[in-house]
C-alpha cells in the first residue's frame, strides 16, 4: 500500500524554474543545469524500481517515498520507506552507469565510466546513518525494539556492481533491482516474529505523513544570483515567453498570442520556491509586471492566501500546501 506517493522533488521544480528565469547566456545556468541533471536521474532511479515494489502483496507493505524527518536539529531523508509488522526496510536507490567500485576501506564509490574515474560518498555508509536516525526517531515516538534493515539498490540493472576481494557481507547491502523483490523475501523468511500491530503500523503510518517535512532549498544564494538577475514576468503555458501581457482580464502572450486567466499562479509559484514566500501587493506586480493595483490585489486573493499586516503594509504567505496541491 501507498502510504506516501512519489512526486516530483521541489529542488527539481526549483531548478526548473530558475533556468526558465535565467538570461540565456547566464555564465552560471552550466553548474545549474549539471546539477538539475543529477536529481532528474535520481529521480528517474526511483521511479525504476515502481514496478517491483507495485507487486509486493499491498495489504502487507506499507511504502513511503521521500519521507524527511527531523531527529534532533537536523533532518534526514529516506528515498524508500517500507513498513512491515515484522521488520522495517530502508532503501538508498542510486541511479549510475558504468562500474561501480564500492571501496569499504576509504568508504567511497568509485564509479568508472568511459575509462574515466568519479568518486562519490559511500552509499552503504549513508543507507547506515539513516537506519541510525531511523532507530533514534521510532525511539522518540515510542517504537521501540522493531527491526530496521536497509539496503543500496542500483536501478541501472546494466551497471556492472564489484567489491572488494573477501568483502561477502557487501553483498548484503547492494542489489541491483531486479533482485529487490527477492531480497525482501530474504528479510520476510529472516523476521517471521510479529514486532507490532497493523493498529500500531497505521498509527505510525500517520505520524510520520504527519511529521515528514518538504524542503525548500535556497538556489539563489547557493548559486549567487540576486533578484534582480531573475526575469519578472508572466511566462506563457503555450510557448515559454515572458513576459505575457494583462488585457481584459486575461494573459495574452505576445509571441504566439496564446491566452490564460490563470498563468500568474506558476509564476508565484515560481516567486515562491525562488524569492520569498510572503509576497505583498507592490511586490506582486513588480513580478508579474503589472500596473493596477487592485489587479494585483485580486489575484492574490483569489488564492485564498492567509494574510498578515494592514493596508499597504499586507503581507500574502504562499504557503507550499496553497498552490501546490
Amino acid at each position: 500500500m501507498i502510504m506516501k506517493e512519489r512526486k516530483t522533488p521541489v529542488i527539481i521544480l526549483i531548478l526548473e524554474m530558475l533556468l526558465n528565469r535565467l538570461h540565456p547566456l547566464d555564465p552560471r545556468r552550466h553548474e545549474i543545469e549539471e546539477e538539475l541533471a543529477k536529481f532528474l536521474s535520481g529521480h528517474k532511479g526511483e521511479q525504476a524500481l515502481d514496478f517491483y515494489l507495485n507487486v509486493l502483496p499491498q495489504k502487507e507493505f506499507f511504502i513511503f517515498h521521500n519521507l524527511r524527518l527531523l531527529q534532533n536539529t537536523s533532518y534526514f531523508q529516506l528515498d524508500i520507506l517500507i513498513l512491515t509488522q515484522y521488520y522495517f526496510l530502508i532503501i538508498e536507490v542510486k541511479n549510475f552507469s558504468g562500474i561501480l567500485y564500492f571501496d569499504q576501506n576509504f568508504y567511497q564509490l568509485i564509479r568508472t565510466i568511459n575509462g574515466k574515474e568519479e568518486t562519490f560518498p559511500d552509499p552503504i555508509s549513508q543507507v547506515k546513518r539513516q537506519q541510525f536516525c531511523f532507530k533514534e526517531w521510532l525511539k522518540d515516538h515510542h517504537f521501540t525494539n522493531i527491526p530496521v534493515e536497509s539496503l543500496v539498490v542500483v536501478s541501472n540493472s546494466q551497471t556492472q556492481i564489484k567489491v572488494p576481494a573477501g568483502r561477502t557481507d557487501i553483498y548484503k547491502m547492494v542489489t541491483h533491482k531486479i533482485h529487490l523483490t527477492e531480497r525482501i523475501r530474504y528479510y520476510d523468511r529472516k523476521h517471521k516474529d510479529e514486532q507490532i500491530s497493523k493498529k500500531d503500523l497505521r498509527k505510525l503510518s500517520k505520524i510520520l505523513l504527519k511529521n515528514h517535512t518538504t524542503p525548500t532549498p535556497n538556489v539563489l544564494q547557493k548559486y549567487k544570483i540576486s533578484n534582480e538577475d531573475i526575469i519578472k514576468g508572466v511566462a506563457c503555458p503555450s510557448c515559454g515567453v515572458i513576459p505575457m501581457i494583462r488585457s481584459h482580464k486575461k494573459w495574452v502572450c505576445t509571441s504566439c498570442k496564446f491566452d490564460s486567466k490563470t498563468a500568474h499562479v506558476q509564476a508565484l509559484r515560481d516567486y515562491f520556491l525562488l524569492i520569498s514566500r510572503t509576497i505583498t501587493n507592490s511586490q506582486c506586480r513588480d513580478f508579474l509586471k503589472l500596473k493596477s493595483r487592485n489587479t494585483a490585489r485580486n489575484l492574490l486573493m483569489d488564492l485564498n492566501l492567509s494574510t498578515s499586516g494592514q493596508l499597504r503594509h499586507t503581507k500574502y504567505h504562499l504557503k507550499f500546501d496553497d498552490i501546490f496541491d
